[in-house]
């Protein structure tokens, strides 16, 4: 098992950036690594990327230095053991649970992500130990509970209110903000500007830099550049830019290239 990248700089206080892929693709996740990004957020809440898929990404972000991390989709904490063993298996090397609500629910998560005696995690020795070869399942165990990264997502009216309490839970490492989800959950679906759900985020951001996790907010680049620039200066450390973003401006930067250098302007 690999050093976790992310969550030694994030402990050093510092701001990690990486970017969520919304597609099956092995190749897309180690350019993005090779790019420089801390970390690859593979997504299954939201696209069609299967198990067999996550796999082979999973090793794509270990051959280029990204951590990957891997958001689940929602489901009841009891569905937490086997969804979330099955993934740490493969070799994810941190799990991001949706909609978690509850000082219960992250307890349930924290259970789910660490084996005895930080959790209840099923013990298994496969291919993060080299299949045996590199490292005894005893060792694994002990890097396992200290490499892997725990990311809550507080997504609801009732996980903002809730937060202080859901804080106490020993083990979580990131609490990241749903903020399209959070809006909708205030009564205002897809207005992330709106000033209840900046209130929100912005009480999400002190309450988890209070307690000392750290905070990221999603749908990031959505936000306005003196917004961003706000939740910087508040100390989110978490910050994670859709690929679809960084294709799309990549693309608008080289358009631009090429009608300066058709135009000689």
């Amino acid at each position: 098992m690999q050093k976790n990248k992310t969550k030694a700089k994030l402990k050093a206080g510092e701001v990690v950036f990486g970017s969520e892929i919304m597609f099956p693709s092995p190749d897309a996740v180690e350019i993005l690594g090779y790019a420089g990004l801390d970390f690859v957020y593979m997504d299954t809440e939201h696209s069609a990327t299967t198990h067999e898929s996550l796999t082979h990404m999973i090793r794509a972000a270990e051959i280029s230095g990204a951590t990957s991390l891997v958001r689940i989709p929602e489901q009841l904490p009891g569905q937490y053991p086997g969804y979330i063993l099955r993934i740490l298996d493969i070799g994810a090397m941190g799990i991001i649970v949706p909609h978690v609500d509850t000082k219960a629910e992250a307890q349930a998560v924290v259970d789910s992500m660490k084996y005895h005696p930080l959790g209840k995690r099923g013990m298994y020795g496969g291919r993060q130990t080299g299949y045996g070869f590199q490292m005894s399942t005893s060792d694994y165990v002990k890097v396992a509970n200290e490499e892997t990264l725990v990311v809550i997502m507080i997504e609801s009216g009732e996980g903002v209110k809730n937060l202080p309490d859901i804080l106490t839970v020993k083990g979580i490492d990131v609490v990241q903000i749903g903020s399209n989800d959070l809006s909708q959950s205030l009564g205002y679906p897809g207005k992330l500007t709106a000033p209840t759900v900046l209130k929100a985020i912005d009480s999400v951001i002190a309450v988890a830099r209070k307690a000392g996790v750290p905070v990221g907010v999603g749908s990031f680049a959505s936000f306005p550049q003196d917004r961003i620039k706000r939740f910087l200066d508040a100390g989110v450390q978490f910050v994670n830019i859709g690929t679809s973003n960084i294709i799309t401006s990549g693309v608008e930067r080289w358009r631009e290239w090429l009608d300066k250098a058709k135009t000689g302007k």
